[in-house]
């Protein structure tokens, strides 16, 4: 069967749809997302095991039988059904696309680390609590570090802020980015400017007082401690302009390390690189130059 779409989505509330279906009645039509829950559409159970969609007619029999679980997504190309994840034989990392709720933009994890806290059920809170931490934001933002992009596309979308400068070092998170219909704004939004290169050697081409807010989200100290070093946040304090703030996400604040919690660490690195004002905010520190 010829699929006229190149990527279909399932997320677990699509699959329990086509699994329940009453196959008594049929042809019969469906109500469902094909793009990992972002918007809703009409499809056609015609035999039980085939859907109609967009006048494309797919093979779901791989689907029928299959365990339904909370987290998984499934994703069709090139006529083959398959779990949205990756694995990367170089460095080892297991890349998994979760679902979290229906209609809520999905999260990764890498190689079982979470990159979004969704504890609420949704990757846009967590973004909009960390957008929330620098306050009024406007002109060029950096964003450090890609992952679905969801940060970069909600600050682009203020209307104060020009420029969005966000890079990404993880090809694979790239991919990613490129495959998930969630992140399309990234390369849909003339004021973002993904580039696949690590923000330590981007910021080190930048000119001084360059950059209104930066947004640090690295991943955890164990997978990148140049994020974490000295030598790295005089670079970003040099290229931010006077009065430009930074969020930097650290964690669980009530994580432990040598008596002192992430955050307080990191507070105190950044106030002896020259930030002031460095304060605990949602799951990091915020500060000012």
């Amino acid at each position: 069967m010829k699929n006229k779409l190149p990527v279909i989505f399932f997320t677990p509330v699509e699959l329990a749809k086509i699994q329940q279906a009453d196959r008594s009645k049929l042809p019969q039509q469906l109500s469902l997302s094909v793009d990992a829950g972002r918007t809703l559409g009409d499809a056609i159970l015609i035999d039980g095991q085939t859907l109609e969609v967009s006048g494309s007619k797919i093979s779901i029999a791989e689907l029928i039988n299959a365990r339904i679980d909370d987290r998984s997504i499934w994703k069709y190309e090139s006529g083959n059904w398959e779990k949205w994840q990756r694995f990367d034989s170089q460095t080892e990392k297991f890349y998994k696309m979760v679902f979290v709720a229906p209609g809520k933009p999905p999260t990764v994890e890498i190689s079982g680390v979470k990159m979004h806290v969704t504890q609420n059920g949704d990757p846009q809170i967590d973004t909009t609590n960390k957008l929330k931490s620098l306050g009024n934001i406007q002109g060029r933002m950096l964003d450090t570090c890609m992952g679905l992009g969801y940060t970069a596309i909600a600050a682009a979308k203020r209307n104060q802020v020009t420029e969005v400068v966000v890079c990404e070092a993880d090809v694979n998170m790239f991919a990613l980015c490129n495959e998930n219909p969630w992140s399309a704004e990234l390369f849909d939004n003339p004021k973002i400017h993904p580039v696949i290169v690590p923000v330590q050697e981007v910021v080190k081409r930048m000119p001084d007082a360059s950059i209104d807010f930066v947004v640090h989200d690295p991943p955890r100290f164990a997978l990148a401690p140049e994020l974490y070093s000295e030598n790295f946040y005089r670079q970003l304090f040099r290229i931010l302009k006077p009065g430009g703030k930074i969020y930097h996400y650290t964690g669980n604040p009530n994580q432990r390390v040598r008596r002192r919690s992430l955050p307080e660490q990191t507070a105190t690195l950044l106030n002896k690189t020259g930030f002031r004002d460095v304060r605990e905010a949602y799951f990091g520190v915020v500060g000012k130059k």
